[in-house]
């Protein structure tokens, strides 16, 4: 998801260079001495974010979503046909000897009309966005089945788009209604019935609006019917591989379409674009940048992952979101990112890191954000060179780590909060610091690539990520991750620089602390005349420098902090 960092700041940070010179000092991050809290969760949260056994207990594999689009009363109209597949409880159930219960979710905003299973129609309890379906009977297991969710309301609208979703409702400068919705953080439900639950994606959708005549809607995948009516057109899209159920999406609007050509390795493809019918021009110019940022992708990690769907990108009445072949762009076609589009990069990246390898769980959404963010930085020195992509880690990362909460967060809670751009930058800097110690980089992309071709459509964990990094090192490296991912606390070094006159040389002396015991990341010392590479433990440890010049501890930037101290 596009962050709310101002990042035109940037630009003028990295002009100002990538170190200072004077002898130990250098860039260096904090910890702050009280961490971040969490909200007080309540049961609302529970229900939402936990995996329970009313949502284990069935797998749903196709969602067919039909709604009618009222512009003018800022409503939408229809049904949601949920397929699901019936599996074995865990554990016995008490009180389902005549009712089996299903768990689902829609926002408390939208009416139910009625919940028709096998020709009945069903009873159900709505708690908060919870909605419990009622059967009067057992469901045999290893079944597919069918339910069909008639539905109306008003759905929740966007406050803060993409930030703080729901539905936008706006008017392009040409006075033409431009309608769409983001929910990445609150979850699907806001706008359709379904089990939101990020473990669990459709293996498809098929999506079916009707708007208004003269208004254009482009979803996910492919458009596959577009039907005429008198005062009405229906449009129909369909994907044709699992989906992140906070990806689904749409667009309404004065939408005129155009494709670029794309041709990696002889293999000729086209990308797609949807603008407003007045940004074609500046669009066609603009969005040749996609070109650039999926071949990169492509010869850097793996091939596009969802080409039978296509690659699109939709301009979008809010920054951006990471829609799933129906990217949403709202940058104003500006380079923001140095001389790249930041929306362009970052949103086209998550098609790999977010939307093909995805987090189960909002507590590990750095899955996504960190290593998405760390490949818009290993983009950049592609095209700029390593010095301008250590500023990036320097600048553009480094200044707004907050360091207050570990990257994991508190499970089962559906707990995200935007402000908090560690999943970002944190996450980002941490894989820097991992490609640091590895000392590697066919090793470190290797690690990259493995992990993600092994988990390709599929849902993942942190776990996943270690043992990859383990077993293609040969080493154990949870040390690593216990500091970085499970602990909120920057590794300090401390240091100091003292003249021995009697052997004419100088003694740097250093020791780690707010480290664990096993702890064992090397750190680089830059002189005027070589490399030096120390390995600080939680003793005190020195190394003799003959001459130095200009010296510069930590040049690279690994994710730690610095302190002289004289003492040592």
């Amino acid at each position: 998801m596009a962050h709310f960092i101002k990042f035109q700041l940037f630009i003028w940070l990295t002009i100002l260079g990538t170190s200072c010179s004077l002898i130990g000092i250098n860039f260096t991050y904090k910890t702050p001495k009280k961490p971040g809290k969490y909200p007080t969760f309540k049961e609302e949260d529970y229900l939402l974010g936990s995996n329970s056994e009313l949502r284990k207990s069935f797998d749903v594999t196709y969602y067919d979503i039909n709604l009618d689009l009222d512009v003018k009363h800022k409503k939408i109209n229809g049904y949601v046909d949920i397929h699901f597949l019936m599996k074995d409880r865990e554990t016995p159930l008490q009180n389902t000897a005549l009712v089996d219960t299903l768990q689902l979710d829609l926002h408390q905003n939208l009416q139910i009309d009625a919940i028709v299973f096998q020709n009945d129609t069903l009873k159900y309890v709505r708690k908060y966005n919870t909605l419990f379906v009622l059967f009067e009977k057992q469901i045999p297991k290893n079944q597919v089945y069918q339910m069909r969710i008639y539905y109306n309301g008003s759905p929740m609208k966007a406050k803060r788009p993409p930030w703080e979703g729901g539905f936008v409702w706006k008017k392009d400068d040409n006075n033409n209604p431009w309608v769409s919705v983001a929910c990445q953080d609150q979850g699907a439900h806001i706008w359709f019935p379904l089990k939101d639950h990020l473990s669990d994606e459709p293996d498809s959708v098929r999506f079916s609006m009707t708007v208004p005549k003269g208004l254009f809607c482009v979803s996910n995948g492919k458009l596959v019917e577009q039907t005429k009516m008198e005062e009405k057109e229906k449009f129909v899209w369909r994907t044709s591989y699992p989906i992140n159920t906070y990806n689904i999406s749409f667009y309404v609007g004065d939408y005129v379409r155009f494709t670029l050509p794309y041709n990696n390795k002889g293999v000729k493809r086209e990308l797609e674009f949807y603008v407003l019918s007045y940004d074609l021009d500046i669009a066609r110019s603009q969005f040749k940048q996609a070109v650039e940022v999926v071949e990169f992708y492509e010869n850097t990690l793996a091939p596009f992952p969802w080409w039978n769907d296509g690659y699109k990108m939709v301009e979008s009445p809010f920054m951006g979101m990471e829609h799933q072949t129906a990217i949403a762009y709202g940058n104003k076609f500006q380079n923001t990112y140095g001389p790249i589009d930041y929306i362009i990069l970052h949103e086209t990246g998550h098609e790999w890191w977010g939307n093909s390898v995805s987090a189960g769980d909002n507590a590990e959404m750095f899955l996504h954000e960190g290593f998405t963010t760390f490949m818009d930085a290993f983009f950049m020195e592609q095209k700029m060179g390593y010095d301008f992509y250590l500023r990036m880690m320097r600048f553009q990362y480094g200044i707004v780590v907050q360091n207050k909460r570990p990257l994991v967060g508190p499970r089962d809670v559906n707990y995200s909060n935007y402000k908090d751009s560690d999943p970002y930058m944190k996450g980002a800097l941490m894989l820097h610091t991992l490609r640091n110690i590895l000392n590697d980089d066919q090793l470190f992309i290797n690690i990259l690539k493995t992990y993600y071709n092994r988990h390709q459509y599929s849902i993942v964990t942190t776990t996943d990520f270690i043992k990859v990094v383990n077993e293609l090192t040969g080493k154990d490296y949870q040390w690593f991750f216990d500091q970085y991912v499970y602990s909120r606390v920057c590794p300090q070094l401390e240091w100091n620089l003292t003249y021995d006159t009697s052997k004419q040389e100088y003694v740097l002396k250093y020791r780690w602390k707010n480290v664990g015991n096993q702890f064992i990341l090397p750190i680089v010392v830059e002189t005027n005349y070589g490399n030096i590479t120390i390995n600080p433990t939680a003793d005190v440890q020195q190394k003799a420098i003959k001459e130095f010049g200009n010296l510069r501890i930590n040049p690279n930037f690994s994710f730690i902090s610095m302190k002289q101290n004289k003492k040592l």
